[in-house]
């Protein structure tokens, strides 16, 4: 690995570790969340694959709908290491008092991967632009994640970290949201799985703890 690539990632695990939490600690109140979706993988051809998913999560102690999503992602395998990605995500949002309002997404990103046995380790950058009621949000997303696949088990426990930095005229280098994500795959057939995870979601205003379920399918 290159000294460049080194120090990239040695700053990601560092803000991921201690930058992350540190600079939103002001963070006071500890909520419950839910997030439950479906989501369809399937390969056009040999490399590229379309990606896309529905999802519903609650908010405020399960007391409230946060959003539906509806999203679409195209993933193209660039080597055995790298892969692009780029998508696009509805949001349909509850802004409180009877309120509703859309949420338009776009990202680019790109996933770097290594494999040793059945142990995964990846890192990836996406960027994320979201337009709602005439404003502008950019942000930079990384993700480390870790997961281990024994040979004729079902399960597939994971691990991933993630650190979103804004973009633009708001500071960068800082932390506006982490997510610590424990979970783990189970492989009901060939075609099907089930992921259930907890994520644990630092911002300033509030943490969150969310407990999810996703259902998968795999052509």
């Amino acid at each position: 690995m290159k000294l460049r690539k080194k120090i990239y990632l040695i700053r990601i695990l560092v803000l991921l570790a201690l930058g992350g939490p540190a600079s939103i600690a002001e963070s006071h109140a500890d909520s419950f969340a839910t997030w439950n979706g479906i989501r369809i993988n399937y390969e056009f051809v040999r490399n590229l694959k379309f990606v896309g998913y529905v999802e519903y999560r609650s908010k405020d102690d399960l007391r409230q709908t946060d959003r539906w999503t509806l999203s679409g992602m195209l993933d193209y395998k660039l080597n055995p290491y790298l892969s692009a990605e780029g998508g696009y995500a509805f949001h349909y949002r509850y802004k409180g008092k009877g309120n509703w309002g859309t949420r338009n997404r776009y990202k680019l990103g790109l996933t770097g991967t290594l494999k040793w046995r059945n142990m995964k380790l990846s890192l990836r950058e996406r960027l994320q632009r979201t337009v709602a009621d005439g404003v502008t949000e950019d942000r930079l997303r990384s993700r480390i994640k870790f997961s281990y696949s024994p040979e004729r088990l079902i399960f597939s426990p994971y691990f991933s970290a993630e650190l979103f930095q804004p973009l633009g005229d708001d500071a960068f280098f800082t932390a506006s949201r982490v997510r610590y994500r424990p979970g783990i795959v189970v492989g009901l057939s060939g075609h099907c799985s089930l992921d259930f995870f907890y994520c644990r979601q630092y911002e300033p205003k509030e943490c969150r703890n969310i407990f999810g379920i996703e259902f998968g399918l795999k052509f």
